[in-house]
This record gives structure tokens, sequence and C-alpha cells, in this order.
């Protein structure tokens, strides 16, 4: 007993580590499969290695063993038996490696995956033992795993995750100037932060300029050039030339009528030559026909074959009567040359079969817009100029008849003389200028010609301030003119406002003629109309409920005529012309007038309304505004779209369709049980 004790003493404490040359794995299960048949040799870096010569003769020998081999050879020798236990041996290490650390400890950088291949080899083995147990830890570590998720992404749905996700890349992979900065996480909050606001700056700036742009193009997209292109005088028509004698009454018919027992004759007198006169009808609801006042405008006004004594056009001498024919104007019956008929100048027009209206050529439906074809005959009416200068204009000798005045329209005695459009209605009243008997009077002519470019017809008509001819129709005229549109909205007016209209404007065949009783209304409907109250939010001087917007803007083919004048005195001490003589040279000094009617140039410049921004130079200006802060450009836009649209739905799809990854869980060794890595009892 004292000899066991004492070896029990000296018997030295088994560490596998330092001492062991062979470790000693012990099972219950006799046939299970030894360990060192999954065991893994890795030749370890860093281990020395020592040759030992081994002499057989010296292995039975008692000094062979020593240290740990030579306390079980004395435990055996003295006749203890092993228990009946297998013994399976396996060379591990070099013993005199320094110790290793356990698992649950970090491992030293080159054995890491050692042991990490170790311990998957290891933990297989026992997949079977411990199914249930682990099936039950893979639930517990997926809700925790997912409770770490949520906290580390602030509980966020996995949509919106997506999306945040999406944005870093986006600010990654941009062209545009300075989002790259903003989602590179390596640069610090302060750099990402500075960026962001220098982002931020450049689009508020480059929004600025592209909503003033905007606002320009918006307001005023119209701007009005001139032409490169010169018009020639054979694509435009001669002025349409209205001439009135300012005597209104002639003396012999006005001595007629006095002498007469017609009352409503004097009445009229009366009302052409008194404005002021209060003297009406006796039975003022008796309505006064167009046929009778047109019969009496006739009697009293001048005849053209009067008035007109001498024509030249074109430089060829012509009869006046067919050149000139009568027309209804605000001063009365006066004489026109070169305007179109009545049916190509109105819709439904009134025959005036007592005017004896004739026309020399063909009158065709002729307008600023569509202008002259180039089939025409050259003859038609309206008339063209055949070139620039006085032999090619219109020459007029005009006798006013001094001793036929009766009562004028104005202070003085002589002509007005208008030049208008051919399709136009002329107010000779407003917008005439004065020819005086006894001088020769030279008026130039220059058109005014407004056109506008097809591209501007899809801009509104409230910016345009335009009408093209199929885009506005009127009443009574087939041509839609600014001045047509005014005279037809103030007929119009008159006629709801005083049941009646002007002889002088368009009307139906059963519409009534205002008489003297009804002038202070007209009066008033003219002023109106004047005034242009219809189209203006002004205070209504004349207490007038209901003024009619009328929406007269100019079309935007148009032509009107200015003129230069330049008079020299008529003296029968000089020599004059034979053929402008009429009867004497002392008549033909106080009575008559010549007036030169001419272009002074063969080519004019036109007005084209154009775009001042089209959409092509809005677009150009706001992707030079876009490029320069920002660099923006197409492609540009399209990873905008690319980001927000594809990627962003085939990463939602993606993540819908696959699979769910499996998570392989390492769990540790239970606390209860003993193991020396890389083995597990």
């Amino acid at each position: 007993m004292e000899n066991s004790s004492e070896q029990e003493k000296k018997k030295p404490i088994f560490n596998p580590w330092n001492d062991a040359r062979i470790l000693t794995h012990i099972t219950s299960n006799a046939d299970r499969t030894p360990d060192f048949v999954h065991t893994r040799m890795y030749n370890m870096p860093g281990m020395t290695s020592r040759t030992f010569n081994r002499n057989p003769a010296d292995v039975g020998g008692e000094n062979y063993y020593n240290g740990a081999d030579r306390a079980t050879f004395d435990y055996l020798k003295a006749g203890n038996t092993l228990p009946s236990y297998t013994v399976n041996t396996v060379h591990l290490q070099n013993p005199y490696r320094p110790p290793q650390r356990l698992e649950g400890f970090a491992p030293r950088e080159h054995t890491r995956d050692m042991y990490q291949s170790q311990d998957f080899t290891l933990r297989s083995r026992y997949k079977n033992l411990f199914e249930k147990k682990e099936s039950t830890m893979n639930k517990i570590n997926d809700q925790e795993n997912e409770k770490t998720e949520r906290s580390k992404t602030g509980k966020k749905h996995p949509r919106c995750t997506d999306i945040g996700e999406l944005a870093r890349q986006y600010c990654s992979y941009s062209t545009l100037h300075g989002l790259r900065y903003v989602g590179d996480s390596g640069l610090s909050i302060i750099e990402r932060i500075f960026w962001i606001i220098s982002f931020a700056t450049a689009l508020t700036v480059a929004i600025y300029y592209i909503c003033y742009l905007y606002q320009k193009w918006n307001g005023a997209p119209i701007i009005i050039s001139l032409s490169p292109d010169p018009v020639a005088l054979n694509e435009i028509p001669f002025p349409s030339i209205t001439i009135c004698n300012m005597n209104r009454v002639k003396r012999t018919e006005a001595n007629r009528i006095e002498r007469g027992s017609d009352t409503l004759e004097k009445l009229f007198v009366e009302d052409v030559c008194n404005s002021d006169s209060n003297v009406t009808f006796e039975n003022e609801n008796q309505t006064i026909g167009w046929k009778r006042i047109q019969q009496f405008l006739i009697n009293v006004s001048q005849p053209c074959t009067d008035m007109l004594h001498y024509c030249l056009w074109h430089g060829n001498q012509t009869d006046c009567e067919r050149i000139f024919n009568p027309t209804m104007t605000d001063e009365g019956i006066c004489c026109n040359f070169n305007s179109v008929s009545k049916d190509r100048l109105f819709y439904n027009a009134l025959e005036w079969p007592d005017f004896n209206i004739t026309y020399p050529s063909q009158s065709i439906d002729w307008n600023a817009e569509k202008g002259y074809d180039s089939s025409m005959p050259t003859d038609v009416i309206p008339w063209r100029p055949y070139g620039a200068g006085l032999y090619y204009g219109l020459t007029l000798a005009l006798d006013v008849e001094m001793n036929e005045y009766y009562c004028s329209s104005t202070a003085g005695a002589g002509f007005k003389m208008l030049l208008h459009n051919p399709v136009e209605t002329p107010k000779i009243a407003d917008f005439a200028f004065s020819i005086t008997p006894g001088e020769e009077t030279r008026v130039i002519i220059r058109p005014r010609i407004s056109s506008a470019s097809p591209s501007i017809i899809h801009i509104p008509k409230n910016k345009r301030k335009c009408f093209f001819t199929t885009e506005r129709k009127l009443r009574y005229y087939r041509t839609y003119t600014q001045r047509n549109c005014v005279l037809e909205c103030e007929a119009n007016f008159t006629q709801q406002l005083c049941h009646c209209v002007q002889p002088y404007m368009p009307k139906s065949n059963n519409t009534p003629i205002c008489g003297k009783k009804d002038e202070q209304c007209a009066n008033r409907a003219r002023k109106s109309m004047e005034l242009k109250l219809y189209d203006e939010e002004v205070a209504n001087p004349l207490n007038i409920t209901e003024i009619p917007r009328c929406n007269c803007w100019p079309g935007c083919f148009e032509i009107s005529y200015s003129i230069e004048l330049s008079q020299n005195k008529l003296a029968s001490s000089f020599q004059i012309d034979k053929k402008f003589v009429k009867r004497n040279v002392t008549y033909f000094t106080e009575n008559m007038a010549v007036v030169h009617l001419f272009f002074v140039d063969s080519q004019f410049t036109k007005y084209v309304k154009n775009e001042l921004f089209g959409f092509i130079e809005f677009l150009s200006s706001t992707g030079g505004l876009l490029g320069l802060f920002m660099g923006f450009s197409f492609l540009s836009f399209m990873e905008i779209l690319y980001f927000s649209t594809m990627r962003l739905w085939c990463r939602l799809y993606n993540r819908r369709e696959l699979p769910r990854p499996t998570v392989i869980p390492t769990h540790p060794l239970d606390d209860n049980k003993k193991a020396i890595y890389p083995f597990m009892n």
C-alpha cells in the first residue's frame, strides 16, 4: 500500500498539451469509430521538428520510458490491469510546442482556418445526435437575428431599406456633379453635408432661372421682326381709295326740298346739316326704311361723274365711271376705287341697284393671308400696281363744285380721302385726310404688311394677340380684319342698345335705320366703341350697363397703308396741263384739285410674327442651365428614370421570388461537457 501511495504521489499530472505524446480517448461504446479517422493532420508552421532514432533493443528496457510513459509503465509492472475500455491512440502534435488556446478564446491568425475547419468537421458528426436540439435552437436564433436586424435598421420596412440602398447606389454612380460625394460613405459627415448644401444650392439656382425663362416663354412668346425677304409690288394690291365731298347736301336739291311739301325730306336735310337740331318726325313710332333713306342720299349727294373729271390709271387715261363706284359711308355716299365687289365683301350682300355699281373686270375673294394666285390674270380686282413712281400710279382731277355747297361736314370746302384695305368698309369721319381745291397734292404710299409664321398657330390666341383667317368668323363680313370686326361689333351693339343701326353699318334686310330720335343713343354706342371700353376693365363714363367684348384683335395677316402728303398751290399764271382743266382756268383754280397717288418703292419690307422662344429654344436653354449648374444631360434623366423604375422593380421582384437563404447557426458547447479542442465527448 505504501508503494502504491508513493507511486500515486509520484504520478505526474496529465497535461495533454505539454507532456502527452499519446492521447488516450476512452469511450464506453466499443464499436464507436475511432476519432483519429476524422482527424486531419496539419503541418503547422512554426513547429520545430527533431529526429529521434529509436533502438528496437531498448524498447523493452526500463530506461526507454520517461515522464508520463514511465508512470504508465510502472503502473502496469506492478501487476495492475487497465479497465476493459477501447483505447485509441492518436499522435496529436509536437509535444514541445507551447500550449494552445481552448475553444471560446480568440485563436491566433495562423491557426484560425485550421480550427474552423476542424470544428465544422467534428460538429457534422453529431448532427443526428443533436438534430432536435438544433432545430429548436435554430428557431430561437432566427428570432434573435430578426430582432437584431430590426434594431440595426430602425425597424424599417424591407422596401424602405431597398429604396434607401438604391438611393445610395444612385448617388455613388450618378453622373450629376457632386452626388458621388454625397453617397461616398468614406467621407466624413462634414464633407458630405458640404456637398449636400452645394448640390442643393446649384439645383435651386438652376430652377430659379428655368422658372424665369418659362415665364418669359409663356408670357410673351411672340416677337415681331422684319422679314429678310422683300415683298414685290405685284404681290400686294393697290389701296382702295374712297373720296367724299365735304358738301353734305347740294344747294339745288336743298332748294327743291324747301319748296316742296315732303315733310320727311325736310327732316332729313335738317338732320344731315344740323346735328344739334331737336326737330323730329311727328310720328316717332314709325320706322324709316332703308329704301327711303337710300334714295334721299342719292339725290342730295354729289355724283361720282360730277366729282371725277380726269382719271389716269397705270399711265393710261381711263373713264372714271368705269373704275369708281358709289359706296355708303358715315359721310354719306362717296366714290370708291379698287374695292372688292359686295358679294365678296359681305355674306348675303344687299342689292343696291340704284347705285349703278359696275366692275370692269373680275372681282376675286382676296385676303391678305391667301394673297394672289399665280394663275390669276393681272387685271383682277383688287388691282395691283404695275410699278413705282408717278407714271404707274393713279392721277385724279376732282371738282368740288363750290356753287353747290349748302352745308359742309367741316368748316371748309374740299374733299376727304381715305386709303384702306380693299376688303374693308371705310370710316371717313374718323380716319380720312383732306384735299383742298386749288392745290396739287402728291400722296406717297407706303404699305405696312403684317404676316405671321405658320408655327405660331399652336400658340393660344390670347398670347399671340392675332387671328388667322380660319380662326375668326364675322357675322356680315367675309374677311376678318380688325376694322371690320370693330365696325360689325359697333353695329351689333347699336342694334342691341337702340334697336336700330346707322345707314353705313352692316345690317340685315329687316334691320331698321336709326333716325333723329335715335341719334343720341347711337352716338353713345359709337363713343363706347371708339373708347374701346369693350376690351378694358375701366369705369364706364357713359353709364352703359353692358359693353360688349368684341375681341377684335388684329389679323395675323393684314395690309394697311401709310401716306406722306406734299401740296402746292395751283396758279392761273403758270402753265397748266389742259387735260386737268374744266370749263376755264379760273374755275379750275377755284374748284379743282389734282391728286397723284403712287408707290415710292418697288419693294417693301414686311413684318413677321415669330416665336420668341420655341420649344426647341426653351429646351436648349433649360438644358444649358442644368448642364452649367449640375452637369445634367439626357442620360442623367435616363439614370433617374432607371433607378426609380426598372432597378427598383427588379430589386423588389427578386426579393419576392428568390427563396429565403438558410442560416447555419453555430451553437456553443454545453457547460456540463468537458472537451479538449478539437474533440468533444
